[in-house]
């Protein structure tokens, strides 16, 4: 076991910029070394970059910078790296890997579309990483592009089998129609929210044009009938697909309530669209409780329903897309 540790520290060492344990500046430090002009990113340079990191900082933040402040400065949350990417045009990922057994986890992934910076968090310290397949153990042929899981393999295989492979390419994501991705599981990491899975529920229904009149037990030679099908009406029909989706939403925003709220709570309702409300205003869990009960809307999941959002979606905009994009899955029966 301690040969397993050995080894995944020397990982660690040879796959990231070790940064150094200074006034909780560390992200700052990453963030300075990432956005270097020069190619060979100089490491003797990155006291001066910090410094100017963390005044850009203070800037966006309106915080007057002082030398005090920078010296003193207390450790930044995950949940402010939203203000990070803003403030420096920067999509941050997070990691995290687990000692024993080198398994290395996506805890933060970010959404943004700027110019990606990797990093891993370990024993409270982040350390840039630099070479994100190398730390996942993924080593791939500069020829072929097959992946492998040690440094040696690809070797091996350049020399004696490249020129015999052939890969076949697949798309990762579908082409034409794309569903809005599940950020669910990086979410409830994100906020902290223990005991709740990323898996939305969802209904299969089966031949939406007819409804089933019960006929009781009939037995064919292979199949024993209960139900005979009826032709339905297309308003029926579509009735009764508000009645499932309205049906699975109330369960999902029910299911998903403590996260949306620590959303609001930690964020307000920035980019939300609220019926009636002032905009400028941060709101907070407080004020849609008075809201419900002074009658504006039902309860949680009729103030969700009728709010909207904005271009520029907040993380409670983007979990609203999510779950209310309600996987009703019809298959015809032929008729």
């Amino acid at each position: 076991m301690h040969l397993v540790i050995a080894k995944q520290l020397f990982l660690i060492l040879s796959a990231t910029i070790k940064v150094p344990k200074t006034k909780n500046k560390c992200v700052f430090h990453c963030i300075a070394y990432h956005n270097q002009d020069d190619p060979k990113k100089d490491r003797r340079r990155i006291q001066a970059l910090v410094k100017q990191a963390f005044k850009q900082y203070c800037s966006f933040k309106d915080i007057t910078y002082t030398l005090v402040l920078y010296r003193t400065f207390k450790p930044l949350d995950i949940l402010q790296f939203d203000e990070l990417e803003e403030c420096f045009q920067l999509s941050i990922n997070v990691f995290t890997m687990e000692i024993d057994f080198g398994n290395v986890d996506c805890i933060r992934r970010s959404d943004k579309e700027y110019d990606a910076a990797n990093i891993l968090s370990h024993d409270n310290h982040a350390l840039y990483i630099k070479n994100l397949d190398m730390l996942q153990h993924k080593y791939q042929c500069s020829k072929c592009e097959m992946v492998f899981v040690s440094s040696e393999r690809p070797k091996n295989h350049a020399k004696n089998q490249c020129e015999r492979v052939n890969i076949e390419y697949f798309p990762a994501q579908p082409a034409i129609y794309r569903l809005a991705p599940n950020a669910i599981g990086s979410m409830l990491t994100k906020y902290s929210i223990k005991n709740t899975d990323h898996y939305l529920d969802h209904f299969i229904v089966y031949d939406f044009e007819a409804i089933l009149k019960p006929t009781g037990t009939k037995r064919g030679k292979s199949t024993t009938f209960t139900n005979e099908h009826i032709p339905a009406l297309l308003k029926e029909m579509f009735e009764n697909i508000g009645y499932i989706g309205e049906k699975i939403r109330r369960y999902n925003v029910s299911k998903y309530e403590s996260l949306l709220r620590k959303i609001i709570n930690t964020h307000g309702l920035t980019g939300m669209e609220i019926p009636g409300a002032n905009l400028g205003t941060k709101y907070t869990t407080g004020n849609i409780d008075e809201w419900i009960r002074a009658g504006r809307f039902a309860n949680f999941f009729d103030f969700h329903n009728k709010i909207g959002f904005g271009k520029q979606r907040s993380d409670y905009g983007n979990l609203k897309q999510t779950i209310d994009q309600v996987p009703v899955l019809g298959f015809n029966s032929g008729r």
